[in-house]
């Protein structure tokens, strides 16, 4: 690891002084048996899985997962160096990365005509790759994604990364009769859609209630109070070498032909 100097060692300090003054109902991290971290390879992802370890949580029972968003179809949306970034944070940090995904990704979902949404496919933590759904009813999409903090309208968010982390926990056995930690990196600072998520929550596969099938999922996002430059000092404090988005001049890592886009980022995709 890159010796840190001082200054950044004293701000990272601030930061997760701050974090905890603001982790109000913060969860008890050693009362669950998994914690899913939604790994997109962005700043904001990473400095969950950093938080996470500096809190003490056990590294045996934090999993990164990450929804590749081209579902293994024809390269479109996605940065092709993200899924070997994710690998290496993985390895570097010591936890098991499992991918995830919906069969063609956004362009299937996108040019769909006639037929139904693709099913959904996860890796497992035996090695095999399990699926399910694509067995709906035909419908047809034929619509580009719209930039819009509607998620029926902006629906590359849900189709291709909040429904596949929910297919995968609802449909994964080894789930059920257990507390879950889902952990995503969402930020108020992001926009003001994101500054009235709330920061713990029962997540929307949660069935602690129910009669049958029950597990119980927590839905976290400790750095729902940061601000981007807190955010970095945690990379710093671990060395972290960012994403190569970040490297050319990008303020966030989403899909590289991302329909937030500005005309600059495009052209330097280009």
């Amino acid at each position: 690891m890159p010796r840190v100097a001082p200054k950044s060692q004293e701000r990272r300090a601030r930061t997760l002084a701050l974090l905890r003054n603001q982790s109000l109902v913060a969860p008890d991290l050693r009362s669950y048996d998994h914690i899913l971290v939604a790994c997109s390879g962005g700043k904001d992802s990473l400095a969950c899985l950093i938080y996470l370890i500096d809190e003490g949580a056990d590294p045996t029972r934090i999993e990164l997962h990450h929804h590749d968003v081209d579902g293994r179809g024809p390269p479109t949306f996605d940065w092709p160096i993200t899924a070997a970034y994710c690998r290496a944070i993985a390895e570097s940090f010591g936890v098991p990365l499992y991918l995830s995904w919906r069969d063609g990704g956004l362009r299937r979902e996108m040019l769909r005509e006639h037929e139904p949404t693709a099913r959904v496919a996860f890796e497992t933590p035996e090695g095999s790759i399990a699926t399910f759904g694509g067995r709906g009813g035909p419908g047809t999409r034929l619509r580009f994604p719209q930039v819009t903090a509607d998620l029926r309208l902006r629906w590359c968010s849900s189709v291709a990364k909040i429904d596949v982390m929910r297919s995968m926990v609802c449909n994964s056995p080894r789930f059920l009769g257990k507390r879950t930690l889902v952990v995503t990196g969402e930020r108020a600072e992001e926009s003001p859609a994101r500054a009235r998520y709330a920061t713990f929550e029962p997540h929307r596969t949660d069935t602690r209630c129910g009669t049958r099938r029950r597990r119980h999922v927590d839905h976290w996002r400790p750095i729902h109070g940061l601000e981007e430059g807190q955010v970095w000092d945690l990379l710093r404090g671990h060395g972290v070498v960012p994403h190569v988005a970040y490297q050319l001049g990008f303020g966030r890592v989403s899909c590289m032909h991302c329909i937030f886009a500005s005309p600059d980022q495009l052209a330097t995709v280009r």
